[in-house]
């Protein structure tokens, strides 16, 4: 009996001492439960799978499973305001594209505020230019055969949301080119896509990783890129300067970044963070991410806090030009 009670003496010392060592030096033993990664899209999309090459490196390096949750929904606002409202312990991620910035000028209010609610982690990737894509069955070859055809016949542009980047890129196009082509908004990039590959609508903006694999087999044409530069996977398709029409130089370039709700603990953004840079730079990922014509990043906390600013500010002036109205 009395060495029962000294046994149990011990056991209440150790674990008072290990709560007191681990209060003061913030000790955490993180991750060792399942982490939650929010996709705010329809799965199969670019940003889909993106999160599931991420996310199964994260198990890799942590030995933890990632549990992905696709949200789609009113341009990514459903599953962006459910990571908002998520217990900031270092379990509930986000992953989201350029939406993110966007939606403060599609809609007048949100549920969230994007500066705010959030803890950015890091920037992984940026795309080049949207491009122009059309089906296959449409009878133009080119730019300019495409917007004299457009001055003649009724076409739609599918996007992945209202006020989406293709969204965006479609009414950038119709002031620039003087072309009156119906938008036709869709949940995700990737029933957007599909949509012009079943010939149900004209044509869309989208990224080389979204358009890639479909152009090589023939599936679609690509008539031009936004931005200033060609990208190197697809380096056929001229910008459309090249192609004759200028303005559209300014075009938004697609990112992709991650984030924890506001107020998660320093040091897990910090070990998360220096997670993804360096999964981004393994030659595999690397690999992957340049068939698909991306760019990796990986930048700091501070880094991205201060992209993400710059982008808001960015894409103020082009919804102006584009005379989107808020919803």
């Amino acid at each position: 009996m009395k060495f029962l009670f000294f046994s149990l003496k011990i056991f209440v010392f150790f674990c008072i001492s290990f709560s007191a060592f681990s209060q003061k030096n913030n000790f955490d033993p993180w991750p060792i439960r399942p982490i939650r990664l929010i996709i705010p899209a329809a799965a199969g999309g670019p940003i889909d799978v993106i999160a599931r090459i991420i996310g199964q490196k994260i198990t890799n390096e942590f030995n933890v499973p990632v549990v992905y949750d696709n949200k789609a929904g009113a341009n990514g606002i459903i599953g962006i305001d459910s990571v908002a409202k998520s217990i900031p312990d270092g379990y509930t991620m986000l992953i989201v594209t350029g939406s993110f910035s966007a939606n403060s000028f599609t809609y007048k209010k949100l549920p969230y505020d994007p500066i705010k609610d959030f803890s950015p982690i890091t920037q992984i990737y940026q795309t080049y230019g949207n491009l122009l894509i059309v089906n296959a069955e449409l009878p133009v070859q080119n730019l300019t055969q495409l917007i004299e055809y457009a001055s003649k016949n009724k076409l739609s542009y599918s996007s992945a949301g209202y006020g989406n980047l293709t969204h965006l890129n479609g009414e950038l196009f119709n002031s620039v080119a003087n072309t009156n082509i119906v938008h036709v908004p869709y949940k995700g990039a990737g029933p957007a896509f599909n949509e012009v590959l079943a010939k149900h609508v004209d044509m869309t903006f989208a990224s080389t990783a979204t358009a890639i694999q479909s152009i090589k087999e023939g599936r679609v044409r690509a008539l031009a890129i936004g931005g200033t530069k060609r990208a190197p996977v697809l380096e056929t398709v001229p910008t459309y300067a090249e192609a004759g029409l200028k303005g559209m130089e300014q075009a938004v370039y697609g990112w992709c970044g991650l984030w924890y709700p506001s107020k998660t603990p320093e040091e897990k953004v910090i070990k998360i963070q220096q997670s993804i840079a360096k999964i981004i730079h393994l030659d595999d990922v690397k690999e992957k991410f340049e068939k698909l014509g991306l760019t990796g990043i990986g930048s700091s906390p501070p880094e991205f806090s201060k992209f993400i600013e710059s982008d808001i500010q960015f894409q103020s002036k082009l919804f102006k030009i584009a005379k989107i109205e808020p919803l």
